[in-house]
């Protein structure tokens, strides 16, 4: 009885996590002004692309630990204004907020709720959509794998896999995902002991990096959590106009280090863009699981190709 009681209070209070996410969300919305029918009702303006992946793995989640979430980022490559209608989540312990580049939100848009809203995305501009997971929505047994969609309604033109007609009609559909592998606590403490490294974050955005800048770093923090002690052999790295260096090489239980991540712009040709290099962090003994880092940045062509260090034909 005293377990049930335990479960039951861990439940409540996740449950109120997540409904606090959710007041966080309205509380910030900007109230929508008198919904326009006539741009609701707009089709073939605008055209929205997303400017990172629209997929993303959440890897192991404690159903304890409250919700977790991510960040999609997208543009609007039309000549003509795009509008965000509404948004739908694929399941009721999802929710989901667009932010305009002028900070103003959208409501909280969940599971079989059409919200019309009318946000604005002028040509050229950005925006943000940020989903909420919470793991203990169905309950303190509903671990295993999970796969989580957000359904967002534009004005868009068609825009292959980004902008599909919507079944429904009123407008084009563009799909981000989610998913992820909701664990017991006991089970996600001995998985995360196996990891070894916490970092405080896996990726990081430089923005757009000029190619005259010269060379760009950062610094990811990380504590050592594993029982026995472990040494870094290498950090290899996707691509050579990317290098890494972790201080120091040696961890016990507690350690905490940094891997600093360096980006030559200037090195090759790069991919048109956004685009992503990594870092994996090799030891000795090896892990279930070697941590990977990533790093995002887009290339300002001020030089052009004539200025590239490597002209050769290379291999990454």
């Amino acid at each position: 009885m005293g377990q049930q009681i335990t479960i039951n209070e861990m439940k409540v209070k996740n449950k109120l996590l997540f409904l606090g996410a959710v007041a966080v969300l309205l509380v910030g919305c900007s109230p929508n002004p008198a919904v326009d029918s006539s741009k609701l009702s707009l089709t073939d303006s605008g055209k929205i692309a997303p400017t990172d992946d629209t997929s993303f793995d959440w890897g192991d989640i404690n159903i304890e630990g409250g919700t977790v979430s991510r960040l999609y980022s997208f543009k609007n490559e039309g000549d003509t204004d795009l509008i965000i209608k509404s948004a739908q989540t694929s399941c009721m312990c999802t929710i989901a907020e667009v932010q305009l580049a002028d900070g103003t939100k959208s409501p909280a848009f969940g599971m079989h709720q059409s919200i019309p809203w009318g946000g604005v995305v002028k040509p050229g501009e950005e925006f943000s959509m940020n989903v909420v997971f919470d793991p203990m929505a169905h309950g303190p047994d509903a671990v295993g794998p999970i796969t989580r969609s957000v359904y967002i309604e534009t004005s868009s033109v068609a825009n292959g896999n980004y902008a599909k007609s919507n079944p429904h009609g009123g407008g084009m559909m563009t799909e981000v995902m989610a998913t992820g592998d909701v664990l017991y606590k006991v089970d996600y403490e001995k998985k995360k002991s196996l990891v070894g490294f916490d970092f405080k974050e896996m990726e990081y955005d430089f923005g757009m990096v000029k190619q005259s800048g010269g060379t760009v770093s950062y610094d990811f923090e990380f504590e050592y959590i594993g029982e026995m002690p472990i040494k870094v052999t290498s950090v290899p790295t996707s691509c050579a106009c990317t290098g890494a260096s972790i201080s120091p090489g040696e961890f016990k239980k507690g350690d905490k280090g940094t891997l600093t991540v360096t980006f030559d712009p200037n090195l090759h040709e790069e991919p048109e863009g956004k685009f992503f290099k990594t870092v994996t962090v090799l030891t000795d003994p090896v892990l279930e699981k070697q941590p990977e880092v990533k790093i995002w940045a887009e290339i300002d062509l001020d030089l052009g190709p004539e200025a590239y260090t490597l002209k050769e034909v290379h291999e990454d």
